[in-house]
């Protein structure tokens, strides 16, 4: 299947990076962004297209269409690439359901924890019926940000990178067709090992409300990953992570700690260190602040659709997860809102009260 046109959902920096790489690689790429956040794309429609910089190709992209009109974006793509936080994915799925058409592909980059689970969920509470495929990757293609005007810089581009399908029996057909966009995919079990490698939920919490004073005083004026993850910081991120790590093993995945996914990533060269100390060899890393305030996605993304999903797992497993419960419930706290009622659940994932056999099975199946 040769692929040629691709909408682009999301116009931030992930967005901003895939239309722009994509479009240097010869696609025709539209890109989607929701009339609320029209100020993203703007200079894009002023300049006439994106500059990109960095480790991905370089030049100046002219995208097809830019446009605040979903039917427009998607009508005519052969694969849709859903770039937006995890919270924007139900919400997306509902203003892309009545156009969606037979043969679609749909790609969550990345799908977070849950993320295809909850579009496949959403998708059939609409009673849609096309003939789609729905998929997902375990983390973002690029580490980028936007540094000016329609400018988009990217640090990394991820050298491994793990992809699964809804169903999974899916996954071999729908991977064969990413890999023309992606070379570096490499195929996972299921979606929930996918979503169980979402290292952002291991990093994030922990280092912004650890470091809550210093946020609050300085409003972020300084280096999240080098100087906010200290040894400290990162002496709890190894705690949940080996939390984590207990869930994939639970499940039959292969585990990978967050060091190893690093270092598989191209984040770090460092093997069989610290979390801190292979953060610090983190080049690409060491100029991205800390957030200004408290309410950013470190805890509205990485919790109610990182930490969240995860324990409730582990709570449906019993796999003991007090690490992620405590990050939690601090959350809450600091934001003054229940996590707990909002986040993500096996119950909202539409995998309650299945065994580890049978839920791998029907990840697998697509049914019960």
């Amino acid at each position: 299947m040769a692929i040629q046109k691709i909408a682009v959902l999301g116009a931030g920096n992930a967005g901003y990076a895939c239309s722009a790489d994509l479009s240097l690689a010869g696609y025709k790429v539209s890109l989607f962004e929701f009339p609320k956040f029209k100020a993203n794309i703007e200079p894009i429609l002023k300049r006439g297209g994106i500059e990109i910089t960095g480790q991905a190709r370089e030049g100046f992209a002219r995208l097809q269409k830019v446009t605040t009109n979903i039917k427009e974006a998607i009508e005519d793509a052969e694969i849709i690439l859903v770039v937006v936080p995890a919270f924007a994915h139900k919400f997306m799925a509902e203003k892309c359901a009545p156009y969606l058409k037979d043969g679609q592909i749909i790609i969550l980059n990345p799908g977070h924890t849950g993320g295809a689970l909850e579009f496949a969920v959403t998708l059939q509470k609409l009673g849609i019926k096309k003939d789609i495929e729905l998929a997902e990757t375990m983390t973002l293609t690029y580490a980028t940000r936007r540094i000016g005007p329609a400018q988009v810089r990217v640090f990394i581009l991820v050298k491994k990178l793990l992809f699964a399908a809804f169903p999974g029996k899916d996954t071999d057909e729908v991977i064969g067709v990413f890999k023309d966009l992606y070379p570096s995919v490499v195929p996972a079990t299921n979606v929930l090992e996918t979503g169980l490698t979402n290292i952002n939920a291991v990093l994030h919490p922990p280092g912004i409300i650890l470091n809550a004073g210093w946020i609050e005083y300085s409003k972020g004026d300084f280096s999240f990953y080098t100087q906010g993850l200290t040894q400290s910081v990162g002496s709890v991120c190894e705690a949940l992570d080996e939390e984590r790590v207990c869930l994939m093993k639970t499940l039959g995945f292969k585990p990978i700690s967050l060091v190893e996914w690093y270092n598989m990533t191209g984040y770090t060269p460092l093997k069989n260190v610290s979390i801190s100390e292979a953060l610090r060899a983190s080049e690409c890393q060491e100029e991205i602040k800390a957030p200004s305030s408290m309410k950013h996605r470190y805890i509205v993304e990485d919790i109610p659709y990182g930490l969240v999903p995860m324990a409730s797992l582990g709570n449906m497993l019993n796999v003991s997860t007090p690490t992620m419960d405590s990050l939690v419930n601090l959350s809450s706290l600091i934001n003054r809102v229940d996590y707990w009622s909002e986040g993500l659940t096996v119950k909202k994932l539409g995998i309650s009260d299945l065994s580890p056999d049978d839920l791998n099975a029907f990840l697998q199946e697509g049914k019960g």
